[in-house]
């Protein structure tokens, strides 16, 4: 999957399943950027694909609205929210623990 921004970089999907949950996607980038889901922007994935496109963000659209973005550019939408910063925290260890595996 390529990464849509001005110039593009390889990015490898990872999906995380919690028991008796739907699965999560994530990506890590050829660079070692981890990328989350834009769900967790507090403004929703929607807002978060204006935004990123705006500031010229790169994301990752695996479909028409499930999105991923850079988890530092989250972390940065969300400094005024504590419980996002740590889901943020948390999945992206668990994205660089499954890129390992």
């Amino acid at each position: 999957m390529d990464v849509e921004h001005h110039s593009e970089e390889d990015l490898h999907l990872i999906e995380l399943q919690a028991p008796g949950s739907a699965p999560l996607h994530a990506g890590v980038s050829a660079s070692g950027l981890v990328y989350l889901r834009g769900d967790l922007h507090p403004l929703g994935s929607a807002t978060a694909l204006i935004k990123a496109a705006r500031e010229h963000v790169p994301y990752a659209a695996l479909g028409a609205v499930n999105v991923l973005f850079p988890a530092d550019w989250l972390r940065g939408e969300c400094q005024h929210d504590a419980d996002r910063l740590r889901v943020i925290a948390a999945m992206e260890r668990l994205v660089r623990g499954a890129g390992a595996a």
